[in-house]
């Protein structure tokens, strides 16, 4: 499959979408199917980029669900009964909590003491309970009057910010070595459609490696220079102080419970994540793991011998299925769950990635480079996407389910 260095024509660039010698011979760059496959993947911003520094908005996901607060609850009490901050701000009148067995209806919500007060202990039937601090508890419905709705309040959810900057690539060419190539029988064409397809395969592992590994620094002097922030920075910048993240510390060998545990929390989180990017290490871990292979048997049949082994392609996790994608540039030790429509990749507006003349030292000389400006934006941090990281190993066999053959 061919390398797309980002679509030039998402955007009304005419520097970017109209270089007819990049067109072509990218359309020969094939890196193998382990490298670049992120980036291409990533799919382009809702807008163009129009400055070195951009910045990606996220809506905050405020959930229902939470702990109670830091006194525990008699099993009689009725009034200032102990929420958590968190807890408050999603509740109001009339939202019907489960915490343990009992039910409760939210009568008031007090967000200075972070208490509630609630219409009756032990609602529609159930039996009123203490409650230890911290315990869990769910909305399961919402019981209002006529009366009520006066005193029902909304939950405003706010805009996160995120601010990551453009990085310009270059990839000088040195058309001396044209010559060279021509003089050893290649056509002119043949020579510079060589030269440049050489330097494209250097721009586009670079610019792969860069989506996912790539930091994010900002040029305030001469010996700062613009950089962009790839998938892995993104995933657990906990600098953003308005920008959560979400994360699954593995601590040793990457099991099969741990994959679920993560698919959990994300899920949990309100992500809706389809893909799980991975390098080849943790490929051959998530090879081995039941949850890919529980349907297989091996027939035992002497007759029916084949060589190499099954892979896993997705993972089914509740009945969503995600897929699992291999890219060399992730580490092996770490795995991002993801949801493909929220990485995006744009170049900045005017600067797209192009083929232009550089300034010569003498008459003799000829020298081209390749260059453009672009950044990254993954959007949803916080519930979309969730990094396992702490990978020091993981399984190395498989194990089958076996059926003798009659």
């Amino acid at each position: 499959m061919a390398f797309n260095f980002g679509q030039f024509n998402e955007f009304s660039d005419p520097v970017a979408s109209r270089d007819p010698v990049i067109f072509a011979v990218a359309k020969a760059i094939n890196l193998g199917p382990w490298t670049g496959a992120f980036y291409e993947a990533m799919g382009a911003p809702g807008v163009s980029i129009g400055s070195k520094e951009f910045e990606i908005y996220n809506r905050s996901e405020t959930s229902r669900d939470g702990v109670i607060g830091a006194s525990n609850w008699d099993d009689d009490d009725v009034t200032g009964l102990s929420m958590s901050a968190n807890a408050c701000k999603a509740l109001t009148v009339g939202h019907v909590l489960q915490v343990g067995t009992e039910v409760v209806i939210v009568k008031s919500v007090n967000r200075t003491n972070n208490t509630i007060d609630v219409l009756a202990r032990g609602a529609a039937g159930t039996t009123a309970a203490a409650h230890t601090a911290g315990a869990t508890y769910k909305v399961i419905g919402f019981a209002g009057r006529d009366e009520d709705l006066k005193n029902v309040e909304s939950v405003n959810e706010s805009t996160a910010k995120y601010a990551n900057y453009v990085q310009t690539v270059f990839e000088t060419i040195d058309w001396t070595h044209h010559a060279e190539l021509v003089s050893k029988g290649l056509s002119e064409q043949e020579a510079s459609i060589m030269l440049v397809r050489e330097a494209e395969i250097r721009v586009a592992k670079m610019l792969a490696t860069m989506s996912i590994n790539g930091i994010k620094l900002k040029q305030t002097s001469s010996t700062t220079r613009w950089m962009s922030a790839g998938l892995l920075q993104q995933l657990q910048d906990t600098n953003s102080s308005t920008r959560p993240v979400l994360t699954y510390n593995a601590s040793g060998d990457l099991t099969e419970a741990k994959l679920l545990a993560a698919l959990k929390q994300v899920f949990a989180a309100g992500g809706a994540p389809d893909t799980i990017w991975v390098n080849p290490t943790v490929k051959g871990y998530i090879n081995c793991f039941n949850i890919a292979n529980s349907s297989l048997a091996i027939n035992t049949a002497k007759e029916d011998h084949t060589a190499g082994g099954q892979y896993v392609s997705a993972v089914d996790f509740e009945g969503a299925i995600l897929k699992v994608r291999v890219d060399n540039d992730l580490p092996s030790s770490a795995a991002a769950i993801v949801t493909m429509g929220q990485c995006k990749k744009g170049w900045l507006e005017n600067d797209g990635l192009r083929l232009v003349d550089e300034p010569t030292l003498s008459s003799r000389e000829m020298r081209k480079s390749i260059q453009g400006s672009l950044g990254f934006a993954i959007e949803g941090v916080g519930h979309d996407h969730l990094l396992i990281t702490g990978i020091t190993g993981g399984p190395s066999e498989r194990i089958y389910k076996t059926a003798s053959a009659n």
